[in-house]
């Protein structure tokens, strides 16, 4: 019998709430049936949960890597209490009855092993200065011209369509227009450039909205919002233009953010191949939040991340489009810390937070001296209010930016709370979903050697750079501020 302790089984837990409740499944006698393979690799189990039939849970067990956990309930989290239950079962000694391994798991286990073969022969030869992309055909490198192509073509009608809505005004006609513009965005589809299709989307609502705004600020903060994207589209079309025709007998992606923002599609490994990877290190999640975004008709769950390694901030970013959600596993927001050979992340904008991605690390209990060290990576609040302040003046880049702060102190003045670093500097705080109210009650308590994560924004009515706390990170741990 297999040998387990919970020490072993906390890592493997998405949160401590999954780890609680699967100890109190298991606890419960809620295993109505327990299997086990002759090798010992296979765990089964039927689970009793809140629907009508029994949950089929499982865990593969393989030398040297963390248990593959499959659940048949539809929890979003993985792996669920229900799986960390069966392993509770195992630690606890209780009988399992011999089975053989079901087909549908020797065909999963043959494929994952095969994967992993895959990615030992790419790394073997990325260690040796072979390129890990396969070189195009001669079919697929005409395919990525006419792509260019097309791209190019539909940046020149997005182009002249921007020029005759400037020369009838933002507002004119505004109802007149709105075949030409829902024609506009299936044709900027149609010419693989999702990226401005959804900036025009956007433009197109923020006008429609302030055309039916009879409140006076509420129709010109959607006109700003409408200003906004076109200044985007714009600089896209210019830019874009010159990046493609300059890249028209190209058969490969670059480098360049330019290809992501027109709408370019990323494999793994043509990150790989371009040398977009971030080797031997550990991140930690210092926020986490969903949103939802009608121009492109999507939930995003968006994490931003920290490396031990050098303090440098990524993004993971996890699109659901309303069209695919079902099929589509939320995310969820992380304690733990993730270890990888390797993260694979994508090119960004100057200043802009890196996509990563994440899908391949392995979970650990984080360390206080982690914690440690992510204060020691935080900035100045002087210094960090000009990074922001560079970083949002690029159009293109997103419109909040992220940022670590020193923090000595958090004060209460004329009701308002502000954050103070060890060099006196001073910012006041945004107030959104909470994060005031929770800093308020914190300010009673001694920060101590602290640092605040949260983002920065323009405002464009008060004319002032805004910053929206997420997280508090104490030497004991992190506190999430945003509800």
């Amino acid at each position: 019998m297999r040998t387990l302790s919970e020490q072993e089984i906390r890592p493997l837990a998405p949160n401590d709430s999954a780890f609680r409740n699967g100890k109190k499944i298991s606890d419960s006698g809620a295993f109505t049936e327990r299997f086990c393979s002759k090798d010992e690799s296979y765990y089964a189990g039927s689970c009793k949960g809140s629907g009508k039939s029994l949950y089929q849970v499982s865990a593969c067990f393989e030398e040297g890597k963390a248990p593959v956990i499959r659940c048949s309930c539809p929890s979003r989290q993985f792996p669920c209490k229900h799986g960390i239950a069966l392993l509770f079962e195992i630690a606890a000694g209780k009988d399992f009855a011999e089975t053989e391994i079901p087909e549908d798991i020797v065909k999963k286990q043959e494929k994952l092993k095969k994967r992993d073969e895959k990615k030992s022969e790419e790394k073997a030869e990325l260690a040796e200065g072979k390129p890990q992309a396969k070189k195009k055909s001669a079919s697929g490198q005409t395919a990525f011209r006419k792509k260019t192509e097309k791209q190019l073509e539909g940046l020149l009608l997005l182009d002249e369509a921007l020029n005759r809505r400037m020369k009838l005004g933002l507002l004119s006609s505004l109802t007149d227009t709105k075949e030409e513009d829902a024609l506009l965005v299936k044709r900027l589809g149609d010419n693989y450039l999702s990226g401005p299709q959804q900036l025009f989307r956007r433009f197109s609502l923020s006008l429609g909205a302030a055309a039916h705004m009879r409140e006076q600020g509420e129709k010109e903060r959607y006109l700003r919002e409408a200003v906004r994207e076109l200044e985007k589209l714009r600089t896209l079309v210019r830019r874009g233009s010159a990046y493609l025709t300059e890249r028209l007998e190209a058969t490969e992606p670059d480098a360049n953010p330019l290809y992501d923002a027109l709408g370019g599609v990323r494999k793994k490994e043509e990150l790989e191949a371009l040398g977009l990877m971030l080797s031997e290190t550990a991140l930690i999640q210092l926020a986490f939040e969903v949103r939802y975004d009608e121009a492109k008709r999507e939930f995003l769950d968006l994490g931003h991340w920290i490396s031990l390694a050098d303090g440098t901030l990524y993004r993971e970013m996890n699109f659901r489009p309303l069209s695919a959600k079902n099929y589509i596993a939320e995310k969820d927001s992380s304690d733990r810390r993730l270890r990888a050979e390797c993260f694979p992340y994508y090119p960004a904008f100057p200043g802009e937070a890196a996509r990563i991605r994440l899908e391949d690390a392995t979970a650990e209990q984080p360390e206080p001296s982690d914690f440690e060290r992510i204060i020691g990576f935080a900035a100045p609040i002087a210094q960090a209010e000009k990074q922001a302040t560079k970083v949002l003046q690029s159009v293109l880049a997103e419109d909040k930016a992220p940022a670590l702060l020193q923090l000595s102190e958090i004060a209460v003045k004329d009701e308002a709370v502000y954050l103070r670093d060890a060099a006196g500097s001073q910012l006041r705080i945004t107030d959104a979903n909470g994060s005031e109210a929770a800093l308020r009650l914190l300010s009673q308590f001694d920060a101590g050697k602290s640092a605040v994560f949260g983002l920065f924004f323009s405002d464009e009515v008060r004319r002032e750079l805004c910053f929206l706390p997420q997280s508090l990170v104490t030497g004991r741990g992190m506190i999430r501020l945003m509800l």
